[in-house]
């Protein structure tokens, strides 16, 4: 794993004595590791499992790596690491969702009976991606739903509970002081991009943006990313030195006093 390609991140990692619990922070599109420590050595008829609420995010075992819906490519606990008891979580290409509390536990095969102990809890804390963009520009603040199981996608991106957008199909709504401004394409959105198009954008767009779809037999809003724009004023263009005026001939005119020092010359040299 080369240090060049991948940026692990440990931008805030605090220990809560009583709990014992390990807060991460990351930024969206990272590489983090959630840490975790092996008690017990990790034998052959051992499992090690990472879980996000009841969700199952990964797991190693003599049968190999398994990887949790939407987590596919993204995750893993290098065995070579596992061995030297490093269960440690590589969470690669992190998106806002991936924010929660994530716990660890072994398994551990005896005869017939199979021990699960709990390791450890980690929670992620994802922060909002940065974008800046220049007064008078087209910003796209970047989503992606495809993870999620939706047949029917309905965005809305809102400002606290200000609506900025939102679309269900062909229907959409531009927010108060949004219209003609803000799109997420129906095809796009679609095919899984439900990224806000916002134009001609101005300082008062400097904002944290959030957005969620509808899970349709839940109706429940999953929210799925949060971007902060900060829009900077264009940098202003330097003027044209205009060259000195010219006569007729094409020679420049002299400084006055230098004329009026030469006519001076002339009249008292007679």
């Amino acid at each position: 794993m080369s240090l060049l390609y991948i940026s692990i991140l440990w931008v805030c990692a605090c220990v809560d004595s009583a709990e014992s619990l390990v807060t991460v922070s990351a930024p969206v599109g990272s590489t983090v590791i959630l840490p975790c420590n092996l008690t017990e050595e990790f034998k052959q008829s051992s499992v090690i499992k990472w879980y996000i609420n009841n969700d199952i995010v990964f797991e190693r075992s003599s049968d190999g790596p398994y990887s949790g819906e939407g987590y596919k490519g993204r995750v893993d606990v290098p065995l070579d690491e596992l061995r030297k008891g490093n269960c440690s979580l590589v969470l690669k290409n992190v998106k806002f969702t991936d924010g929660g509390l994530y716990k660890t536990f072994t398994m551990v095969h005896v005869d017939t009976n199979t021990e699960m102990k709990e390791i450890n809890s980690v929670r992620l804390s994802v922060d909002a991606l940065q974008i800046s963009a220049p007064v008078g520009s087209k910003a796209v603040l970047p989503c992606n739903w495809s993870h999620l199981s939706i047949k029917t996608p309905h965005v809305q991106w809102f400002i606290d509970t200000e609506t900025v957008f939102e679309r269900k199909g062909k229907d959409s709504y531009p927010g108060e002081g949004y219209e003609g401004r803000v799109d997420v394409p129906e095809d796009e959105l679609l095919k899984g991009n439900c990224s806000l198009v916002m134009k001609n954008i101005s300082v008062s767009d400097t904002r944290i943006y959030s957005s969620s779809m509808l899970i349709t037999y839940t109706q429940e809003s999953v929210l799925v990313q949060k971007v902060k724009l900060s829009v900077v004023a264009k940098p202003q263009k330097k003027e044209d030195v205009k060259p000195a005026p010219s006569g007729e001939a094409g020679i420049n005119c002299p400084q006055p006093l230098i004329l009026i020092m030469f006519l001076m010359f002339l009249l008292f040299s007679r």
